[in-house]
């Protein structure tokens, strides 16, 4: 063996919301011809370890039977804060331009170590900008046995911008349990605009529960029995309040109980044009409560409060309830520019904070039914470095003292994880929410965040991590769901499994999507419809649960006592009783301890 020479690169990079996806076997179609290669023939010599010192090693090992001579032998040492803590990485040979379609492939092998409770070992492809924001076109995370065979991985992806060959950066991330394990035959080719991406190559990922047969999902469907339906008694009465027997009763839902969302945008909801309409009636069909994605952030909401204020008055108009997000995102890079010239003038500081917290919760008082009060203070915390910690409970104190009634939320995007015990991102988070709960701050409800590449968190481990986070007794909500991958069918079934476990468990109160339509949507292949407001596999898995499965309808006769008794799921309804050319219709609202509602029909 060949030592390979390690550097070290620490540097500001992007948290991978990705984790716990399974390699399957390789593809069967080879890749199309014409691709510009994006690495050296000798792919494996490019590569270098960055990241944490001494934290992992790299050697040249020969290889016999593969279609590459050598490969790159990876030990992680010890186990780091984050999986990007310690990677291989290097830059392109090319430049590649957005929308470029490119198609990664390499080889992998599991020799030993990794995770002790599955015997396996991982890694993740990343593509992104090399440079902050690390803007990333495509996260995969790879687990392989250890001691298995080498498998072939295929990853295509669209290029997210515009970047010169030195600005992209293609890594492999190694911030795991120790292990070794082994790469090699790594080629990266750009067809452009030339090939689709779905005529490329790919290896299927999975990942642990998909199975249709999976334990968990037993356990799921009697939680959800138990916890998010109501029995419902109809007793229909004459004039004189006896029982009327063979009365037809329809039951018909009319709203959820548990919050079913998406991120909206001001201006499509205040446009005019024939998307606009589109958008505003799909979000009335679909959702009961929304978040603006950027108008009530701080830097929209001075801008333009009157547009969020007309944005936010048809939303309830309609009956939708509405999120405020976000009151502070405490860095320079996500607030006004002024702030950053009171850096040294702690009190001047501090001021302009308070006052921004009263403006806009004061001017929308009554019509936010919860505040992010607080966004991201893991790596957005250059106001808190100021301030101080103790800045966050008077921001709190300062969101309820102004509008006493919304519940006041810290949102942030750590995985929901319970297997990820050492992720520092997790960690934080627990620890910021003791403090605000210590502290005696007003703290109402804990936001995770949610964002998906191609690779996810398989169900059982998302049911851990918020058992984890239910020991707060505060409600959970998914605040910013989304699964950016091009892989339409995992996309389905991840957001069937995800939402399944999320609507399971008892500490959950909602699901917000961040987008539903591919033309307002930060991240356009995780949208719910396409450009043409066609529905993708994830949106009908989002209609089947949210307004099938999980949606009550029901009919029948009255009993010789006139009732009539159905179980349906938390939240509003209409009852319709008609007989001999009488008919009247009643609202009825359905929570866990049930519902008895009579109906006078005289």
């Amino acid at each position: 063996m060949k030592p390979f020479m390690i550097r070290t690169a620490i540097g500001t990079m992007v948290l991978a919301f990705t984790l716990a996806a399974v390699a399957a076997a390789a593809p069967t179609k080879p890749p199309p011809p014409g691709g510009v290669p994006l690495l050296p023939a000798d792919s494996v010599a490019a590569f270098q370890v960055v990241g944490t010192r001494d934290a992992a090693e790299a050697q040249f090992v020969d290889v016999a039977g593969q279609p590459f001579r050598r490969a790159l032998r990876l030990r992680t040492r010890t186990r780091v804060p984050l999986s990007y803590s310690v990677q291989i990485g290097t830059t392109a040979t090319a430049p590649v331009k957005k929308g470029d379609a490119l198609l990664a492939t390499f080889y992998v092998r599991g020799v030993s170590g990794g995770q002790p409770e599955t015997g396996e070992t991982r890694t993740q492809f990343v593509f992104e900008r090399g440079e902050a924001p690390h803007t990333k076109a495509v996260e995969r995370d790879v687990h392989i046995a250890r001691g298995g065979a080498w498998q072939r991985i295929d990853v295509p992806f669209l290029a997210a911008e515009d970047l010169e060959a030195a600005q992209a950066r293609i890594n492999f991330r190694l911030g795991y349990e120790p292990q070794v394990i082994e790469i090699g035959g790594i080629a990266v080719l750009n067809y452009g605009k030339t090939v689709a991406l779905q005529a490329l190559p790919r290896t299927p990922t999975t990942y642990a529960g998909r199975e249709p047969n999976a334990p968990w999902r037993k356990t799921a469907r009697e939680r959800i029995e138990k916890h998010r339906k109501g029995d419902l008694t109809v007793r229909v009465v004459d004039a004189a309040g006896r029982p009327v027997p063979g009365a037809r009763v329809s039951v018909r839902m009319k709203q959820h109980a548990f919050a079913f969302g998406s991120a909206v945008a001001a201006d499509g909801i205040n446009g005019d044009g024939p998307d606009d309409r589109k958008y505003r009636d799909t979000i009335a069909a679909l959702y009961n409560r929304v978040v603006m994605e950027n108008d009530l952030k701080w830097q929209g909401w001075e801008q333009n409060p009157e547009r969020a204020k007309k944005a936010v008055a048809w939303l309830r108009a309609q009956n939708i309830e509405v999120r405020g997000h976000t009151l502070v995102w405490p860095s320079w890079r996500n607030t006004p520019p002024d702030l950053q010239t009171l850096k040294n003038d702690k009190a001047a500081l501090a001021k302009r904070v308070r006052d921004h917290i009263r403006d806009e919760v004061g001017a929308m008082r009554g019509q936010i039914v919860e505040w992010d009060v607080v966004n991201e203070t893991f790596d957005n915390h250059d106001l808190l470095d100021i301030l101080g910690n103790d800045a966050l409970i008077e921001w709190f104190k300062l969101a309820r003292a102004t509008d006493p009634k919304p519940i006041l939320f810290l949102n942030d995007y750590p995985p929901l994880d319970g297997a990820a015990t050492g992720n520092a991102h997790l960690n934080h988070f627990e620890k910021t929410l003791r403090f605000l709960v210590d502290g005696g701050a007003p703290l109402g409800g804990i936001g995770f965040q949610c964002h998906f590449g191609g690779s996810v968190i398989p169900p059982t481990r998302l049911l851990s991590g918020l058992d984890r986070f239910a020991r707060f007794g505060l409600p959970i909500e998914a605040t910013e769901l989304d699964i950016n991958t091009t892989d339409e069918q995992l996309q389905a079934a991840y957001l069937r499994d995800f939402m399944t476990a999320l609507f399971s468990h008892p500490s959950v109160n909602g699901i917000i999507m961040w987008g539903f339509w591919e033309g307002r949507h930060w991240k356009p292949e995780a949208a719910l419809y396409r450009k043409d407001w066609s529905l993708k596999p994830v949106g009908q898995a989002w209609l089947d649960l949210v307004k099938k499965e999980w949606w009550t309808n029901a009919s029948g006769g009255t009993d010789a006592r006139g009732g009539f008794r159905t179980r349906g799921f938390l939240g509003q309804y209409e009852v319709t009783v008609t007989r001999g050319g009488r008919t009247k219709t009643v609202p009825v609202t359905l929570t866990k301890t049930g519902a008895v509602v009579t109906v006078p029909l005289g």
